[in-house]
């Protein structure tokens, strides 16, 4: 589905568009509903799902029949998501439009990630991933490219005859792959290619609304530059700089000059709650830092009830529950303990 089209020339309609999300917003799952269904069986998980908003979904894969009960929760868990991000997005008007195309494209990232993860095998694939199906360049595309493309000069050309900015930047990364044949640079290509778009995008445009957008982008480019942080400290690689410009907390001169986290974020205005006390792993820090990033952008869900606020709590929201489901299934297929499976949520309550 390709959204783009709305005219930012439009007068937005915030009221009608959060009181909307509002309503929907109530049928969102509390807390205790993920206690439950960890503590349950894959079965009851699936059985749950048929009456709740993901039903249409779920009785759609039992009727294709044939496959697991894994995959079916899976897929309609992600096809059911995007049913109501799509659908809401769909309501938007004016700048509320775009600033919905810029959440929504966030899927578009995590489609070429995947794309450009498995060009460099360079060989013939099984089955396309499970897509994150509210992207605006649509699945179409990215299963056409998962099955005729298996280099990245053959993705490079597929990608720049798709007429859509989001294809377009995938293109790019692609011929970044293919020049320098480091998958991380080729990502770094897209990430910057995606943020100078958007950026450019909000440009012209003014108000509390655009500048709590330009903090999200900055917000994201903080979580993507920690994870360079602490792949690479302040080399450079391939003669690139690696650190994506345009940070909401973590300024260039930090990461470029400090050793240590706790140097890295002081000053940056971010409230880090587990630096003290015995460090964990890299890996975990980087995700609880992205937990607070998806926390903070759903808490605006209750804040500026006339503004873009809502709309971006509630698509975090939304995102977060097809997350936490996801890794319920997930445990629930392998016989994890309940406790276990519960600890790596992301809570609503939280």
């Amino acid at each position: 589905m390709t959204l783009f089209l709305k005219s930012t020339t439009e007068s937005p309609n915030y009221e009608y568009l959060n009181a909307v999300i509002r309503a929907r917003g109530t049928k969102l799952l509390e807390q205790e509903v993920f206690f439950t269904l960890a503590g349950g069986t894959l079965e009851d998980l699936e059985l749950f799902l048929l009456e709740s908003v993901y039903g249409i979904r779920c009785r759609e894969q039992l009727a294709i029949g044939g496959s697991s009960v894994l995959f079916r929760v899976e897929n309609a868990l992600a096809a059911g998501t995007a049913d109501i991000l799509l659908e809401t997005a769909s309501l938007a008007r004016g700048e509320a439009g775009l600033f919905f195309d810029v959440l929504l494209s966030m899927a578009d990232l995590e489609n070429g990630r995947l794309l450009l993860r498995a060009s460099r095998a360079g060989e013939a694939r099984g089955k396309p991933p499970l897509w994150r199906m509210y992207c605006v360049a649509g699945t179409a595309f990215y299963d056409d490219l998962w099955k005729k493309c298996f280099n990245a000069a053959d993705g490079a050309i597929r990608c720049h005859e798709e007429e859509n900015p989001m294809a377009s930047l995938l293109g790019e990364a692609y011929r970044t792959l293919y020049e320098t044949g480091s998958l991380s640079v080729s990502e770094r290509a897209l990430y910057s290619g995606w943020l100078d778009y958007w950026r450019e995008q909000l440009g012209p445009l003014k108000g509390t609304n655009v500048r709590l957008m330009e903090e999200y982008l900055g917000r994201l480019t903080d979580t993507w530059n920690l994870s360079t942080w602490f792949r690479l400290g302040t080399e450079l690689e391939h003669g690139v700089r690696s650190f994506l410009r345009g940070g909401w907390g973590l300024s260039s001169l930090k990461l470029e000059g400090c050793a240590t986290l706790e140097c890295l974020f002081e000053g940056s205005g971010w409230e880090i709650p587990f630096l003290s006390g015995q460090r964990d792993a890299n890996s975990v820090v980087l995700r609880k830092f992205q937990g607070l990033f998806h926390l903070w952008q759903k808490r605006l869900y209750r804040k500026d009830l006339l503004g873009i606020h809502v709309s971006m709590g509630y698509a975090a929201q939304v995102q977060l529950e097809w997350a936490n489901l996801s890794m319920i299934a997930a445990g629930l297929s392998l016989n994890i303990p309940s406790a276990e499976i519960v600890r790596h949520l992301l809570l609503p309550g939280e």
